[in-house]
């Protein structure tokens, strides 16, 4: 089995580094691993290169001209990734650093199950609080019942969308299903392509003997009503509008509208906050605006990346 792993970064060279010295000390090996520098300025080639990470031959790095977002990073680094014939991706962002046995839990499951969309690990902050939990897959089973704990005795749950924090995908998915798409730039491009991979391709699954530290320097849940960091409020807009996006895209109808309708709630509720109220109430009212004007474009573009006999409606 040949695995690929695709680590996206920009401007956490020392968190890189961490990252790339956990994956080369997998107890699975991994066949290659393609950095995706989105146009970092803090020196990151520089050490690389200097610490001889780029004479590895198991390391690709590739610079981009631009910085393409977390979005853009993964799509490029999949495609790479398709073309070496990967039989499954491995990828994460710079600040996730795998446990040595990370990726040998999540094969484990590969092998047994060769059809599944994607494997995810159980994701922990650096105090070791849980982190960028999955959403559980409720789909009925035929009796009506959610049947997420089918193999709950095997260590794993079913699920149908994750975060790229240590998330093995099956390449066959990616072949069906095509890239994640590059206009999200940052935030809800991992949950609409993994709701994609499910709902197109097979089920996916959350290993519970497969953990990750993901060194996020927030360990909180993201929220704009909570955020302090004026330079990362404009941030949110991508969030908001991103989510919005798929919940039109996957959801019905009328749960699109309620969250449309908690957004406006926010919204007003910033209003009345004490920090950063009208750049809060600014960023959300635009995000809702763009995803209501831009929804076709994101729904058109994830379509034309499914193969047609694959679509079931």
């Amino acid at each position: 089995m040949d695995i690929i792993t695709v680590v996206v970064t920009y401007n956490r060279k020392e968190l890189l580094t961490e990252c790339l010295n956990s994956l080369l000390s997998q107890t699975f090996e991994v066949k290659k691993i393609i950095i995706i520098d989105n146009a970092s300025t803090d020196g990151t080639y520089e050490l690389l290169n200097d610490s001889g990470y780029l004479q590895n031959s198991k390391i690709d790095y590739n610079q981009m001209e631009t910085n393409l977002g977390g979005a853009g990073g993964f799509y490029e680094g999949i495609k790479l990734a398709d073309k070496e014939q990967a039989d499954w991706i491995w990828i994460m962002d710079d600040d996730s650093i795998p446990d040595s046995d990370c990726l040998k839990e999540l094969t484990g499951q590969a092998y047994k199950m060769p059809n599944t969309s994607f494997f995810a690990s159980c994701v922990y902050g650096p105090e070791g609080e849980p982190m960028n939990v999955p959403e559980v897959d409720m789909r009925p089973h035929q009796n009506g019942y959610p049947y997420w704990y089918e193999k709950l005795n095997e260590g794993i749950v079913k699920i149908c969308t994750a975060t790229f924090v240590s998330l093995l995908i099956n390449n066959g998915a990616v072949k069906k299903c095509g890239l994640p798409c590059k206009k999200y730039f940052i935030w809800g491009d991992d949950s609409e392509y993994t709701k994609r991979l499910t709902k197109y391709f097979g089920d996916a699954y959350l290993v519970g003997t497969s953990r990750v530290c993901h060194k996020r320097i927030n360990a909180k849940s993201l929220e704009i009503s909570n955020e302090s960091n004026p330079a990362r409020i404009r941030n949110y807009f991508y969030m908001i509008r991103n989510n919005l996006v798929n919940s039109i895209i996957y959801d019905t109808k009328g749960r699109a509208l309620k969250n449309f309708i908690k957004y406006i709630i926010t919204a007003i509720k910033c209003l009345f906050s004490e920090n950063h109220r009208f750049s809060k109430f600014n960023v959300i009212m635009h995000g809702l605006i763009c995803a209501l004007a831009e929804q076709k474009k994101f729904r058109d573009y994830i379509m034309s990346q499914i193969s047609e006999e694959h679509i079931v409606e």
